[in-house]
C-alpha cells in the first residue's frame, strides 16, 4: 500500500491523470470515421488506451473522498495515516484505503465506482464485503449509487457483518 499524503496532493494527482486520459479520448474520438472497419479500429484503440484510466481514475477519486469523509465524520483525531491501493492493486489482505495509528489499523475500508449491483458486478460485491468483514478496525464500504447502497445494505445486514455503507454519491 502506498501513502495517501494530503488530499490536496492527491486531487492533484486524479486531476493530472483525468486530464491525460481526456486528452488521449479527444483526440481518437477526433479520428475520421467514414466506414464499420474505421470505427471499430478506432473503438479498439479506445479501449486499449483509455479504458482503464477511465475506470481507475474513478476509483482512486471515489478512494480520496472515502478518506475526507471518514476524517470529517468519524473524528479519528490526530495521528491516522492513510494508505491506499489508488489503482486496485491490493492483494487479498489490503483495502483500498486503512487508517492507522502508531501502527495499529484503526480502519479499513473499500470503494467501488460501479453504478448496479447485476451480474459481475454483485458478485464481486460479496467477495469485496466478505473480505472486508475479516479485516482489522473499523470497517467502511463506499458507493457511489443508491441501488448499491442498498444491495450492500441487504448483504451485510444478512451476514450480520460489523460494516458500514456509505453511499458518497448521495
Amino acid at each position: 500500500m502506498q501513502t495517501l499524503g494530503s488530499f490536496d496532493e492527491a486531487h492533484d494527482k486524479v486531476l493530472r491523470d483525468t486530464q491525460r486520459c481526456l486528452a488521449v479520448i479527444n483526440k481518437l474520438s477526433a479520428t475520421k470515421c467514414e466506414s464499420v472497419k474505421d470505427g471499430i479500429s478506432v473503438l479498439n484503440q479506445l479501449r486499449r488506451e483509455a479504458y482503464e484510466d477511465v475506470n481507475q481514475i474513478q476509483h482512486e477519486h471515489l478512494i480520496i473522498s472515502a478518506a475526507e469523509w471518514l476524517e470529517l465524520n468519524l473524528k479519528l483525531g490526530s495521528g491516522v495515516t492513510w494508505t491506499w491501493n489508488p489503482r486496485q492493486t491490493g492483494d487479498n489482505t489490503e483495502p483500498d484505503l486503512r487508517g492507522t495509528r502508531n501502527g495499529v489499523i484503526v480502519l479499513s475500508a473499500e470503494v467501488t465506482t460501479s453504478e448496479r449491483p447485476v451480474g459481475t458486478i454483485k458478485t464481486r460485491m460479496k467477495t469485496t464485503l466478505t473480505k472486508l468483514a475479516e479485516m482489522d478496525g473499523l470497517r467502511y464500504y463506499f458507493v457511489r449509487t443508491l441501488s448499491m447502497a442498498e444491495r450492500a445494505e441487504t448483504k451485510v445486514s444478512k451476514a450480520d457483518w460489523q460494516i458500514a455503507v456509505v453511499n458518497l454519491g448521495a
